[in-house]
């Protein structure tokens, strides 16, 4: 099957009681339903009882999901924003 290109953001961290970070990630998966059960299972993200952590999940190209696995590479967390949950 076709490989497609993903980018999820997530609920992540441990920051203290409801805080957390909007996290950008890129994936590459079959289908939006395996992007966001990817997104569910990488470390870190937050899993509020029988919530998910994954927010979103948009399909991108090619080009973005490289320049995006770059990106998260070298900035990792210090352009994300603090959210606040609940």
């Amino acid at each position: 099957m076709k490989k497609r290109y993903f980018k999820i953001l997530l609920d992540y961290g441990h920051l203290g009681n409801k805080n957390s970070l909007e996290v950008a990630r890129y994936v590459e998966a079959e289908n939006c339903v395996d992007a966001f059960t990817a997104g569910n299972r990488m470390p870190g993200v937050k899993r509020k009882g029988e919530k998910t952590g994954t927010i979103r999940v948009v399909e991108i190209s090619y080009n973005e999901y490289c320049m995006g696995q770059k990106t998260e590479a070298v900035i990792l967390y210090n352009t994300y924003r603090s959210r606040r949950c609940g």
